[in-house]
């Protein structure tokens, strides 16, 4: 009898990337853990920026500001970085030297501008880091999807729920990035899957990406700042085509009992600069065909 799988947005995205990848990582088990230096980043500042928020809405933004920001993000990130080292070291002192200054410039504009972004006139924290989960296609009830919500907040005028979606980014979002269905697809499933678990209308559901830049060009005419909001379209029929997207990855790479599909998935070459199996022909020869 097969376990259960749990599917989620990151398999999801990896598989419209390359399906063979999808195949090697996930099918056949060889998906290995890869720290980076971008990674423990994005994880070190979700946990300072979430933290923050938890004791504004908690308590009050009098308490949040007593948080000294840059010390608590430093503390997580070395934190990090010792429990991801296992096999060795993957930055250097002087590139975690960066990364830390670039989160210290991050911070110190939220706190200027936070009221910009956050109040809690009428806004009560639902809650950070929310687990979803659920069914994806009826009569696949060995296959759930498995994920968590960065930040929820509920408005007490509008009688709407606010689904936030942190990114890092080196330089923000540009419209490349911003018109990548796949990539947006992820707070449009969070939206449904939302939905579902709080029984609570999608058209009572507002979604944000909330991009941070480590890097600002200076010399630009039109300095952009730290912090980008963007909000995708997120109708109904937006929501519904991302499901049905999320749905055709679950037929295409499980049976109804919960097993993986075995037969020749796509390669896609344009993906290969930096699939971890580009030097392995043994077990994709993309490169060479």
């Amino acid at each position: 009898m097969p376990r259960s799988k749990t599917v989620s947005f990151s398999q999801y995205q990896i598989y419209k990337s390359c399906p063979h990848r999808w195949y090697l990582d996930y099918a056949k088990g060889l998906r290995e853990n890869r720290p980076s230096i971008h990674l423990i980043f994005g994880t070190a500042f979700h946990e300072t920026l979430q933290n923050y928020l938890q004791v504004m809405f908690d308590k009050s933004a009098t308490e949040a500001d007593k948080i000294h920001l840059p010390t608590y993000f430093k503390t997580r990130l070395m934190e990090l970085y010792k429990s991801n080292a296992y096999a060795g070291h993957f930055s250097t002192p002087e590139e975690l030297s960066e990364f830390y200054e670039d989160a210290v410039a991050i911070l110190d504009f939220f706190k200027k501008k936070r009221k910009l972004f956050f109040s809690r006139k009428n806004t009560e924290l639902v809650g950070i880091e929310i687990p979803i989960k659920g069914p994806i296609v009826e009569g696949y009830d060995k296959v759930g999807m498995k994920g968590f919500i960065d930040l929820v907040l509920y408005n007490k005028v509008t009688k709407k729920y606010l689904i936030f979606d942190i990114k890092t980014s080196t330089r923000g979002w540009s419209d490349y990035e911003k018109k990548d269905q796949v990539k947006v697809n992820q707070i449009l499933l969070y939206k449904k899957f939302f939905s579902n678990l709080k029984g609570i209308s999608e058209s009572d559901i507002d979604v944000q990406f909330f991009i941070v830049r480590r890097k600002i060009n200076e010399n630009l005419e039109f300095v952009p700042k730290r912090i980008q909001e963007f909000i995708p379209a997120n109708g109904t029929k937006k929501v519904k085509d991302a499901f049905e997207d999320l749905q055709n990855f679950v037929k295409e790479c499980f049976t109804p009992e919960g097993d993986h599909i075995e037969k020749a998935y796509f390669k896609d070459s344009s993906k290969c600069k930096f699939c971890p199996y580009i030097d392995k022909p043994d077990l994709c020869n993309k490169k060479n065909d």
